[in-house]
């Protein structure tokens, strides 16, 4: 009678054999102590451990920060209500892009009515005083006025024309509207990029409603942490990664933060965008993600996982010597950044070693970097 093939094995009695095979291989090689030590594994084994060549060294590379985007400081312009005024239309949204000169809301105030008011009673002031001074400049003229006369028209024709003046100014603010109406309308082209009205609110004179900023003047504001903050350098170029362009955007540092948020611990970089033409759609707020070229010694590095640390002060990588051989090699080390550490010496570039799985291969390593 023909019998069955045998089922598969799991994966987790696969795992196990592996593991096994591993294991086995270690046991005929002694962990080494002081010398350097060589350990066959299995090939079956192979696949527990992840290997990879040391990195040659680079002079620049990118340090990489959450950033967003937003406006620089003066590129961003405030519409303010001229007077105490209740909105009683809006005719925009935020992020709408308007033209020069486009309505933005509509209020009602009673301060307004009394401004423009007050242009006209200054206005007839104004005509009285200059009729009364061209009276007495005649009159002296024909010998009959006083000086005093004359000048006291003097003095008051330069008042009205003052208060005429002060007056046409205040109602400038108003706009070209008449009685108590405002409109307040866009100082240029741009995109509506504060909205803080609502239909019936009373805005005081002073507030701020709406403000205007122009696209193409949009920065970058990236957060870098505070132990990266001294390898950067204002003018540094950068690139700008962004969720609606698959491309990055060339930018430059323009401004290092001196103050680090307590409790991210990080510190705003403000950069600019160089590319003359911007990709359509950007909004302040936009969230991004920013690399800056930042100088570094060159040194070769390798990920801070693969270094175990034997003893109290012995650092050892496990180098790829053969298709299924390693050897445990001695490294000096500088300081960890960022989950990589530079090798001062012991390796060179481009020899594989493991990244992954070397506490496996030691059994006298007390623990990993």
């Amino acid at each position: 009678m023909r019998r069955s093939p045998l089922p598969a094995a799991p994966h987790w009695l696969q795992r196990h054999r592996a593991a096994v095979l591993l294991a086995s291989a270690l046991c005929a090689v002694p962990a080494f102590a002081q010398k350097i030590a060589a350990v066959q594994v299995a090939p079956a084994a192979l696949r527990m451990l992840e290997i990879a060549p040391v990195q040659a060294p680079q002079a620049n590379q990118w340090l990489w920060s959450p950033a967003r985007l937003e406006y620089p400081s003066g590129q961003l312009d405030s519409v303010v209500s001229p007077a105490q005024a209740r909105v009683t239309a809006i005719h925009v949204q935020p992020g709408q892009s308007v033209k020069a000169g486009a309505p933005l809301a509509t209020l009602v105030s009673a301060d307004a009515l009394r401004m423009r008011h007050e242009v006209s009673a200054a206005q007839l002031a104004s005509d009285t005083s200059r009729a009364e001074l061209q009276r007495q400049q005649d009159m002296v003229a024909r010998g009959v006025g006083t000086e005093t006369e004359l000048r006291v028209a003097q003095a008051r024709a330069k008042e009205t024309a003052q208060e005429l003046a002060r007056a046409r100014g205040t109602a400038a603010l108003l706009g070209s509207d008449g009685g108590d109406r405002i409109v307040l309308r866009a100082p240029h082209a741009g995109v509506v990029a504060q909205h803080q009205v609502s239909m019936g609110q009373l805005a005081e004179a002073g507030a701020v409603l709406f403000a205007i900023g122009n696209p193409q003047a949009l920065g970058v504001v990236a957060e870098v942490f505070e132990g990266d903050l001294a390898q950067l350098k204002t003018g540094a170029v950068a690139q700008v990664e962004l969720p609606t362009r698959s491309a990055p955007v060339a930018a430059k540092v323009q401004q290092i933060g001196a103050v680090v948020n307590a409790e991210s611990r990080r510190a705003p970089v403000q950069l600019a965008l160089t590319d003359k033409d911007l990709p359509e759609g950007l909004r302040a707020g936009m969230q991004a993600r920013v690399g800056i070229a930042v100088e570094r010694s060159a040194e070769m590095r390798v990920p801070i996982g693969a270094v175990l640390i034997q003893g109290e002060n012995r650092s050892v990588v496990f180098v790829q010597t053969g298709a299924h051989a390693f050897e445990a090699r001695t490294v000096k080390l500088g300081a960890p950044v960022r989950g990589w550490v530079p090798v001062i010496s012991g390796l060179k570039s481009g020899e594989r070693i493991v990244v992954r799985g070397a506490l496996l291969l030691d059994g006298a390593a007390s623990q990993m970097l």
